[in-house]
Parts: structure tokens; C-alpha cells; sequence
């Protein structure tokens, strides 16, 4: 570009950006524009905050009222998009005039002091660009144009000064010599301007000068997202330069979008000191071999060209950095929430009043159903398992971690372990958890080792061979989720690696010289094959599975998924599958929407439940209960205290769900029977009926006033813990759900002692006694009362008219339950 329209360019792209920041106001809805000058009032409060970044939003450049501005406003924009290299020293240039002309009398003085001491440091940032790139599409022709990439940091380097404007001093003859900007790297004054000096090349850089500015800047390492990456091909890296406020903006794990422009550098050693590069590439940096440079050496072949001068790489320069949304949004233009971000988070009263009413309302069965509402909306593709989907939204939720005076962390973070026969849609619901959350990363047991998973020391050839730490799975995982499938394809000694980063949640390196200590405070979300490919019910857990015992104890959830040849789950099953190929959302959706369930799980990680008196009752004596079940032995290990804070963090999980500051019994209850449900429903062992009998006050009444019992109470007192095979409580549901659906299609009430009183006449020729029959009595009421109150495929529809007789309340089935359909109870 010609030297005096270069000058003439940016003078006016000043002037008239400028004029687009003193006059732009914000559209209303309605038509017309607000009073209040946008950036104006954002420029205030950059001063207040004393922050040097004005954020300019690429939209607002055509939506300003064109009557008010002497130029066209998609011209202003199209220049800056195409020309923003060269013009952006004039646009930032026009954020210290822009501070110049405020009026407000209170912020002039504070004004005043940031110019003098940063001018510099002023920059506009533009963000919100209609479209972005990938990696791989990056090439020449974008060179020096504005545009967003997208990718996932992988390297950080520290945050480290930067010379902008140098001041320096000539060794012959002292002159001083100020104002000489650098470009990406050292660049000296071309000539002192002494007469008769004629120095070239011997400077002194004068760094305390108070012509000198420094900045800030960082080198970021992005890679491109799996989701772009071709088949076949490897995924590709950039370096990324940041400066100032832009520094330290994110994490190595991070899926980012970067607005900047892409810039043509000399190769690594060029942008280090001499005293970094390796001996075969240490050269003077402020010289050339060629002879048209005035070096006088002349030209020797091509290798006394110098191969620092003539390999160049592109870097892109980025000015704005904001987080990636985009991950499972499905792509309709909803953008995502971080629901484990720790910044303050802000509803609006339609969103609080909408969360609040979903965490009160009442279900078919009389209590709170939102735990199985936001169950539900768990990956929304699979079909059934109900109970897998819960633990995964408590992980995601999580307990609250906690520290002890003695400065002990203990982790609020929760495991879950997926055990599972094959094509029970494992894999399906760890890829949804990794696409739900933005710190997620999916490894695969077979091909990760234990440096891969935790941390490595490796030589970086860039930096002169020296020793860097390479973070891993877990540590790229931090504040998220590691999602590792094929958990059993482990090697032991890559499994023995994770002991640490489950449980104290940190990662200690001892090699290559380097001690360090790192954070890992993930969740693990594991799935593994059973031993002999399929579960068997007829051993205990830790028979079934290739897995340590102190590996099982650490995780707080161990779920078994079985795949059972079942008529009507299976019809189930092809029924959704094909409405799935069919692209049929309608059969499919979940009542939540993506969006939805990330902020309203993002609302919950908000509270901070505290324990009730009555709730820690209740938790001891679930442990002292869990202690003394010896048919239930978790590995080698049998219980021990870790599934107590197991189940304190599963407690301060379900509160969350249902947004409440305490935690009660129920919620402990909850969380007491998911913990063990799935096993013991996998292990098909006696399901004990009326457990309410165990927590009963153990007082008898006093001596002397209590009458002697008739044999029917003495059968009902001895049989009052009774227990029966899975397969016979779900042949005797069955078929108390069938009565009461064919007396409802008949348009009958059922009370519940005519449902006894039926189902007495159906088994009466297999009884012979007295006790037999009270037995056979005492076992239906259990079974009915299970049905209602934990298994819910039978609703009171009324209760009795006489408080004396509650046998008299009409029961009905539930009308979501399919009679024929498999009980899926609760241990």
C-alpha cells in the first residue's frame, strides 16, 4: 500500500471511529434509540475499574443511525474487517480521545493519570463476528483481517514483559534516541542521528527510561476441536500472542473463541533472547548475512543465507477471548452454559419463578418429582435407565467440598463407575457428559497410560531442550468431568495412578527432577465391561469386575447396567430408536431443554446445604446399617468409611436438586437408596420388606400393661421383617396391577381390602393353617404398601372415610405403568 494513502486511510478510519463512539446508541425494540451514548457510559466505567480494554461489538458498527454520522456505516466495517493489521494502531488510538472528551468533571483527574502512564496501553476489542475459522483454514489471504478462531488451549507459557516503545542510547557518542516501536520483536534505531556518528548497530536499551513502555504478553498454544478435525487427519496447532489484559483469560482445557488478526512472524528463535536459543542457532539477532542489508558478509550459498531469515510461521495475534458456548447446543443457535463456572450468575424473574416452580411441584404420587423431571432430561436419546441418568446429575451438581482446620481437603466431587453389559448405551452417556460440559475430556482405558491420564515430564525443543510439565487427562479436566470408557482395559499400573487424583483430588510429579504438586479436582465418570463379558447376578461385584478394592471403594456410585431380554422394554426400546432415525423430536424431547437443565443445574451448584439433626440421624444409621449387611460386600474391602462421605456428598447433591439450604430426611433416604439400588437390584437377592421396622423406637411398652397377644399378632410380630425373592414380589405386583387395571376399565373402585380379600381367593388352595393364612395376609399388605409408597405403580386415589380403618382407601394403578412391564424397585 502506497505510504501517503496508508496515512490518509487510518487518519479517517480514526476520525469517523471515533465519531461512531461518541454517537452510538443502542436500537429499541420498538423503533428510535436510547438517550444515553453506549460506549460513552462503557468507557466511564472502564475508567472507574481501571481497566484499558473498550469492547466493541462488531453488530453495533452497522446499526448506528446513519443520519447522525458523515460516513456509511458498512464501510467503516468492512475496512476494519479487511484492513485491521494496518489500522489498528489508529483505532486504538481513538480510545484516549474518545477518554479526552468526556464531560463528567469527577473521572478527569483519573483520565488525566491512566494517559500519561498508558497511553499505550488503550485497545479496542471487537468480538462477535457473524462467522469464525477453524485452524486449518487459516492461509495467506487472511493475513492482516479481522476474524475468530476457535480451538482448545493445550500450552500456556507464563506472562511475560514486552517491549513496545524502546528508548535507546548510542555507545559511541551517547545520544539518546526515544520513540522506536517494536513489531513482535527487538528492532533497534536504523542510524544515530548524531553528525558524523554513523552507529548502526552498538545500542544500549535504556529499560527505566520514561520514554520506555513495557506490556504485558503471553503465548498461547490452541488446537483445533475434535468436531473439525477431517477423518484420517491429525489435529493441528497455532500459537496464539495475547497482551495485557488479554493475559491469563484461560486455562489449558479451555475451548476458547479468539478475535485477532493473523500475523506472519519469524520462526521461534527470533522471538526469544540469545541466551534461551540452543548454541547451533545462537546468532545476533539485529543482523542479516545479506549484503543488500549492509552487513557487508555477502552472500555464501543458500545456508549462509541464515535459515532464521527465511522460514517464517503464522501466529495469530488475538485482541478478545471469549469462552466456546457452542458445545451441545445441538445447533440452534442457543448458546451453552458453564454450569461449573464460578462466576455470579443472573436470572430473570421468569427464569427463577419457572426453576422454583419445577423444584416444588408435586407428581402423581404425592411427592416432589423434580428429581426425576431433571433425570429424565439426561441424555434425552437414551431410553430407560432412569436410576444411571440420576447419578450422573448429581455428578454434575456435586457435593460441597470442604476443609478441615488442619488444612485437609475433602472433595466434594463425585465418582460414578458405569458397569455394563455390552450395547447398554455406555459410551452414548459418557460422550453426552463430555459435550455437555466445556472441561470435560473423553480418554479411552486401552490407549491411556498414567502419564497420559495424570501428568508427564517431557523436553520442549523450542525452549533449549528444557524440562516442561505436559499436563494430562485429569489435569485438563479440572473443575469438570474425565469421562473414561473401557475402563477395565486399564493396565493395573496405569489404574494404581488415578488412587490420588480420585480422592485428594491432586497429582504429585517426583521425576526428572522436578517436585510439584497439581490440581486435578475432577469428577471420574468410568464404564467397564464385566469380567465375562456379561454381568452374573449369581456373584458379588467385585467377582465380576477387573478392579482393585481400593479402586471400588473410591467411587461413590457403582451402577450396574444389565441388558435383560425383556418383551416390553424391548418394544420400548425399538420404538425410540426409531423415532430417533426418524428425526422425530416430538417422541423424543425431554421436558427440559439443554440450555435449560445447564442453568438450572448451574443455579443449583449455588446453594449450600447444611446437615438437619434428624438428617444426621438418619445418616448413621444408614452406615451402622450398611456395617452390619453382610450379604453386601463391596470388593474385598466390604464398607467402609468412604461410603459414608459418599453419602453426605449424595445428600448435599439431592438438596441441590430440589434448591434447598437443608438437607432432610427424604433427601437422605434418596440418596441412601440410589447409592445401593442398582447393585442390589442387579444381584436379583431377597428384596426385605417394611425396612420401616428396623427404625422403629425399639421401647416396649411398660411391664404389667400390655395383654397377652392372639396367635395371629403372634405371626404378624415374628414375620414382621419379611423377606421374598425378586422374582416372586414382581409375579405378585403383576399381578395386583392387573386387577386393579381391569376393575378401572370397568369403571369400579378398589379398596385396599378388597384387593387383599381377591387376591387371598386367587392362592387360598395353598393354604392349610391358621398361620399360613395370616401370613399370606400380612405378606400382600407389605407388597401393597411397597407398591405405594416406594415403587409407585399403585396412587391412593382416596383415602378412607374412617381414620380407624385406612384399609377402606381406594387404590388405583398408576397410569403411566404398563401392566405386564417390569417392576423396577428399590432396594
Amino acid at each position: 500500500m502506497d505510504p501517503q494513502l496508508k496515512t490518509t486511510l487510518q487518519q479517517q478510519v480514526q476520525r469517523y471511529f471515533l465519531e461512531f463512539l461518541e454517537r452510538f446508541r443502542l436500537p429499541l425494540p420498538g423503533g428510535g434509540f436510547e438517550s444515553e451514548c453506549y460506549y460513552i457510559e462503557q468507557a466511564k466505567t472502564m475508567i472507574r475499574e481501571g481497566k484499558r480494554t473498550l469492547y466493541v461489538k462488531m453488530g453495533h458498527l452497522e446499526q448506528i443511525d446513519s443520519e447522525e454520522v458523515s460516513y456509511t456505516p458498512a464501510d467503516l466495517r468492512n475496512v476494519i474487517e479487511t484492513k485491521y493489521l494496518v489500522l489498528r494502531e489508529c483505532l486504538n488510538a481513538a480510545v484516549p480521545e474518545l477518554l479526552g472528551k468526556l464531560q463528567d468533571s469527577d473521572l478527569q483527574e483519573e483520565v488525566k493519570k491512566a494517559r500519561e502512564s498508558d497511553e499505550l496501553k488503550f485497545v479496542a476489542a471487537f468480538y462477535d463476528l457473524p462467522t469464525y475459522s477453524g485452524i486449518r483454514d487459516l492461509r495467506t489471504d487472511k493475513l492482516g483481517r479481522l476474524v475468530t478462531i476457535c480451538g482448545t488451549v493445550t500450552r500456556m507459557t507464563e506472562v511475560k514483559p514486552e517491549l513496545l516503545v524502546g528508548t535507546f542510547t548510542c555507545n559511541v557518542c551517547n545520544r539518546e534516541v526515544s520513540g522506536v516501536a517494536q513489531q513482535f520483536k527487538i528492532t533497534m534505531p536504523t542510524l544515530c542521528p548524531s553528525r558524523g556518528c554513523g552507529n548502526r548497530s552498538n545500542w544500549t536499551l535504556l529499560t527505566e527510561s520514561r520514554t520506555t513502555r513495557w506490556g504485558d504478553w503471553q503465548r498461547l498454544r490452541l488446537q483445533e476441536n475434535e468436531n473439525e478435525v477431517p477423518a484420517g487427519s491429525m489435529p493441528r496447532s497455532l500459537d496464539v500472542v495475547v497482551r495485557d489484559e488479554c493475559t491469563e483469560r484461560c486455562k489449558p482445557g479451555d475451548k476458547i473463541l479468539i478475535t485477532g488478526c493473523l500475523i506472519v512472524v519469524p520462526d521461534v528463535p527470533t522471538l526469544m533472547s540469545p541466551s534461551e536459543l540452543k548454541s547451533s542457532v545462537r546468532r545476533s539477532l539485529n543482523t542479516r548475512t545479506d549484503s543488500a542489508y549492509g552487513a557487508g558478509e555477502g552472500v555464501r550459498g543458500l545456508k549462509g543465507l541464515g535459515k532464521r531469515d527465511l522460514t517464517y510461521k503464522l501466529t495469530f495475534f488475538g485482541s478478545f477471548i471469549d469462552m466456546d458456548c457452542d458445545w451441545g447446543s445441538k445447533n440452534q443457535g442457543q448458546q451453552g452454559e458453564n454450569v461449573r463456572s464460578s462466576e455470579k450468575m443472573y436470572l430473570t424473574q421468569s427464569e427463577k419463578e419457572r426453576f422454583q416452580a419445577l423444584s416444588d411441584h408435586i407428581g402423581a404420587g404425592g411427592k416432589k418429582d423434580v428429581f426425576d423431571v431433571l433425570g429424565r432430561s439426561i441424555a434425552p436419546a437414551i431410553q430407560g435407565h432412569l436410576e444411571v441418568k440420576k447419578g450422573i446429575l448429581l455428578m454434575l451438581i456435586g457435593g460441597l467440598p470442604k476443609k478441615t482446620d488442619e488444612g485437609i481437603r475433602l472433595r466434594g466431587d463425585i465418582n460414578v463407575c458405569l458397569l455394563g453389559d455390552p450395547a447398554t448405551a455406555k459410551s452414548a452417556l459418557l460422550k453426552w457428559t463430555s459435550t455437555f460440559l466445556p472441561r470435560a475430556v473423553f480418554a479411552s482405558g486401552k490407549s491411556s497410560t498414567a502419564a497420559g491420564l495424570t501428568a508427564s515430564v517431557t523436553r520442549d525443543p523450542e525452549l533449549d531442550h528444557e524440562k516442561i510439565i505436559e499436563p494430562g487427562a485429569l489435569m485438563l479436566a479440572d473443575n469438570g468431568v474425565c469421562c473414561i470408557d473401557e475402563f477395565e482395559l486399564m493396565d493395573p499400573k496405569d489404574q494404581v495412578a488415578i488412587h490420588e487424583a480420585m480422592e485428594q483430588q491432586t497429582i504429585t510429579l517426583s521425576k526428572a527432577g522436578i517436585q510439584a504438586t497439581l490440581n486435578a479436582r475432577a469428577s471420574i465418570l468410568a464404564a467397564c465391561l464385566p469380567k465375562n463379558t456379561y454381568y452374573q447376578p449369581a456373584q458379588p461385584i467385585h467377582k465380576n469386575v477387573e478392579m482393585t478394592a481400593p479402586l471400588m471403594s473410591r467411587f461413590d456410585m457403582m451402577f450396574v447396567m444389565q441388558d435383560i431380554h425383556d418383551v416390553t422394554t424391548d418394544n420400548q426400546v425399538a420404538t425410540h430408536i426409531l423415532a430417533l432415525h426418524r428425526q422425530r423430536e416430538e417422541e423424543t424431547a425431554a421436558q427440559l431443554s439443554q440450555p435449560e437443565l445447564q442453568r438450572y443445574i448451574r443455579l443449583a451448584r449455588e446453594f449450600r446445604p447444611v446437615i438437619t439433626p434428624e438428617a444426621h440421624e438418619r445418616l448413621v444409621r444408614c452406615y451402622k446399617k450398611l456395617r452390619e449387611d453382610r450379604t453386601y460386600v463391596r470388593g474385598a474391602c466390604g464398607v467402609t468409611v468412604r461410603q459414608l462421605e459418599s453419602l453426605i456428598r449424595l445428600s448435599e447433591a439431592v438438596a441441590r436438586v430440589h434448591l434447598d439450604e437443608k438437607i432432610k430426611v427424604e433427601y437422605v433416604q434418596q440418596a441412601f437408596e440410589l447409592q445401593l439400588g442398582s447393585l442390589k437390584r442387579a444381584e436379583r437377592d431377597n428384596i426385605e420388606l417394611a425396612p420401616e421396622a428396623d427404625e422403629a423406637p425399639e421401647e416396649a411398652a411398660a411391664p404389667g400393661t400390655a395383654e397377652e397377644p392372639t396367635t395371629g399378632e403372634v405371626v404378624q410380630r415374628r414375620q414382621r421383617r419379611m423377606k421374598i425373592t425378586f422374582a416372586e414380589y414382581q409375579r405378585i405386583g403383576q399381578m395386583l396391577a392387573a386387577h386393579l387395571a381391569d376393575q378401572e376399565a370397568k369403571g369400579e373402585e378398589v379398596k385396599e381390602v378388597d384387593l387383599i380379600a381377591w387376591y387371598m381367593e386367587q392362592v387360598e388352595d395353598d393354604i392349610q393353617t391358621e398361620a399360613q393364612l395370616f401370613a399370606q395376609q400380612h405378606l400382600v399388605q407389605l407388597i401393597v404398601n411397597r407398591l405405594i409408597d416406594k415403587d409407585r405403580i399403585v396412587l391412593v386415589y382416596r383415602p378412607s372415610e374412617d381414620p380407624m380403618k385406612p384399609e377402606g382407601r381406594v387404590l388405583v394403578k398408576h397410569p403411566n405403568f404398563k401392566v405386564g412391564e417390569g417392576i423396577s424397585t428399590m432396594r
